[in-house]
């Protein structure tokens, strides 16, 4: 597709905000050329409107880095919802949703981009929102992960400090097969589970030992 195509006919089929128009345009880049292609000039281009209304909606290139990676995220949270909710042991529910999730990193292009790019391509930006700023990103994940599990497993052997460490764990760790995979994701799923079923076995035999 080419920029003119992008520009021209991308939006016909719906009316999306003005935003979503821009990260649109610029996913478009980012997957054909590189994080180091993305211009605000160019994004205005293909967007069809103009550079200072790019620079008000999404702020600076380190902000639009950001707003791809949380609207990616939200692709992930739906996947790890679903599958949260279709399993009946707590334990399987983590797996199927790490797997998920993984399995989806696999397919992204825009994830597979960004960490596949040579770190002359990578200008810093976007594979640092994923690892070293990855803060927000994991606090929003845990926080969707922390009440799908309560809601569908509760009680569990986790005070509320406890679960929270315990969910930030899991998704770190998610994060970190995902920028950096070296396993399959079922293998790599079925282990982080596997660490989760070792703390709440550690609980809840802490938990009957107090009692």
């Amino acid at each position: 597709m080419t920029d003119l195509a992008l520009g021209a006919g991308a939006y016909r089929a719906g009316v999306p905000s003005t935003r979503e128009r821009l990260l649109d345009a610029a996913q478009h880049v980012v997957e054909d050329d590189g994080w180091t292609a993305v211009t605000m000039a160019r994004i205005a281009r293909l967007a069809g409107v103009s550079r200072q209304t790019v620079h008000n909606e999404l702020g600076t290139k380190h902000a639009l880095a950001q707003a791809l990676a949380l609207r990616e995220l939200d692709r992930f949270l739906a996947v790890v919802r679903d599958r949260l909710r279709a399993a009946d042991d707590v334990v399987e529910a983590v797996r199927s949703a790490c797997e998920g999730a993984l399995e989806l990193g696999e397919r992204s292009l825009l994830v597979r981009t960004i960490v596949t790019s040579v770190p002359s391509e990578q200008d810093g930006d976007l594979l640092s929102v994923l690892t070293t700023e990855s803060g927000e990103i994991v606090e929003a994940a845990s926080l969707v992960v922390r009440q799908e599990l309560l809601d569908r497993f509760a009680p569990l052997p986790f005070d509320d400090a406890e679960l929270v460490v315990a969910v930030e764990a899991v998704v770190r760790l998610v994060l970190s097969s995902i920028t950096r995979p070296s396993k399959p994701a079922a293998v790599a799923a079925q282990e982080i589970a596997w660490i989760l079923g070792l703390a709440l076995e550690g609980q809840t035999a802490t938990r009957a030992a107090a009692r």
